[in-house]
């Protein structure tokens, strides 16, 4: 599983990915929204937050979340994963068969 690293109350670096169908194929965004979802890394899955990507390449399924402080501000490992939600409700989640993992790492100042 791949790891994201942040520092707790950092807003860079974004999360950048490329979603792809298990075939490593590019999922074409077009039309689509994508939302990363974040939740917590034991038995209960609690989420923390759903936040909106910004779509950086539809056909090449590129996009970046942004974070906000309020996402970043305990220090933990989370699960996450990108939610594509195209019009006439079909969803699809990414990665199907696993979790991002992200890593907020404690910081020193406070």
């Amino acid at each position: 599983m791949e790891t994201f690293k942040i520092k707790r109350n950092d807003t860079k670096p974004v999360l950048a990915a490329t979603l792809q169908y298990s075939t490593g194929s590019a999922v074409d965004l077009s039309g689509g929204s994508v939302f990363f979802n974040m939740a917590t890394n034991d038995t209960t899955y609690t989420a923390k937050f759903s936040g909106a990507c910004v779509i950086t390449g539809s056909e090449a399924g590129q996009v970046e979340y942004r974070w906000q402080a309020s996402d970043t501000a305990r220090s933990g490992l989370y699960l996450g994963e990108f939610e594509i939600n195209w019009g006439g409700g079909s969803i699809m989640t990414l990665p199907s068969d696993h979790g991002l993992i992200v890593h907020i790492y404690e910081d020193y100042d406070s």
